[in-house]
Formats: C-alpha cells, structure tokens, sequence
C-alpha cells in the first residue's frame, strides 16, 4: 500500500477532496451505521461543512478517513443537533473551543485502527495549529473507547444518552472533550516532553 499523507482543507478550496468525504460519510453514516442522516446521490452533506476545516487521510487518490472540526464561535452540531448532551447549560462559545465531528474510517480499509491513530493525532496537531485550548465532541461508546485506547486525555461531559436510530436500534451518545495542552502534545510526539 502507498503511503498514506494527511490533508486539512477548506470546502470551497478543494471541492473534489469535500465530494470524496461526502461519500465516505455516506458509506460510514447512511449505510454501514444506518443514521439517520440526509444523503443525495450517496453524498452526505449538511449546512456546517462551508465553515468548517476538514482533515483527511489520503492513500493515492482513495479516502481512508476523515473528519471535521468547528469553531463554537458559529453554530455547530452539539448546540443545534443535541443541546439535550449539555444537560441545561449553555453551549460553549469561544474561538479557542472547536468541536470534531463526521469522524469516520473507510469500511474496505485493512488498516483502519492505524487511519484512525493518525486522525486522533491530527486533532491534536489541528488544536495546537489553531491556538485552541479544548476540542469537544459528541460520540458513541465504542468510539469513546477508540480514543482511549489511542491515549488520548478525552474526559465524558455527559451521557451516554440516546440521540437517535441506527438500523432500528437505538444510537447511544456521550458528549466528550481534551484539552490541547503540553501533556496532550507530548503523548502523540508533537512537542518534546518537558524533562
């Protein structure tokens, strides 16, 4: 296999690599998950995308894996799609809190927990980049436990909770976040570890 590189971009700068993601999230949330999401013409795409980075890993001109990251500045998917994860308070709101979201691992890929390793660290790597102090997300269980497993310092806010059905079953879903700081860094060889 070629060696696999990482992409960040913007929608409106690389519309063929934002038409690959979209059908990526297609195969991984419309059909392999069974969400209930809007796709046409196997593209699953919603109103954040424009404003949003996106960060992707390539293998040749095929897509391994993706996700996406908002600023809380503008509206984002925890505050409009699942307020209820907040649990009455109010949505965080600052330009140094970003929220990851879309994370998904091309289904065919024979080495998708090595993709997903090089996503977590490039979260890390986007939040130091972009001077952010907290990256939240809203997530499943077993992807919970991926991110812990990859060592990242991801804390539980709330939940799990359900938020909706996947293949006639119920979609449970936690809202979690990490700090970028110096610790987070140094464990995915960002920075040197400070002596």
């Amino acid at each position: 296999m070629q060696n696999r590189r990482i992409v960040r971009f913007r929608s409106s700068d690389h519309p063929e690599l934002m038409a690959r993601a979209w059908r990526l999230r297609h195969r991984v949330f419309k059909e392999n998950l069974g969400w209930e999401v809007s796709s046409v013409d196997l593209l699953e795409f919603d109103h954040f995308d424009q404003k949003a980075w996106h960060c992707a890993v390539l293998c040749g001109d095929q897509m391994l894996g993706y996700w996406r990251a908002l600023c809380t500045v503008e509206p984002y998917l925890l505050e409009l799609n699942f307020p209820a994860l907040l649990e009455g308070k109010p949505a965080p709101k600052s330009p140094r809190i970003w929220e990851i979201s879309r994370f998904a691992l091309a289904p065919d890929d024979p080495d998708r927990r090595e993709t997903g390793r090089l996503l977590v660290r490039e979260m890390a790597a986007f939040g130091n980049d972009f001077q952010v102090n907290q990256i939240l997300g809203v997530t499943e269980p077993a992807f919970e436990r991926f991110l812990l497993r990859c060592h990242l310092p991801i804390r539980r806010i709330s939940g799990p909770s359900v938020i909706g059905q996947g293949h006639g079953r119920d979609v449970q879903a936690m809202l979690v976040s990490f700090d970028v700081n110096s610790h987070t860094l140094a464990s995915f060889g960002l920075i040197a570890e400070a002596a």
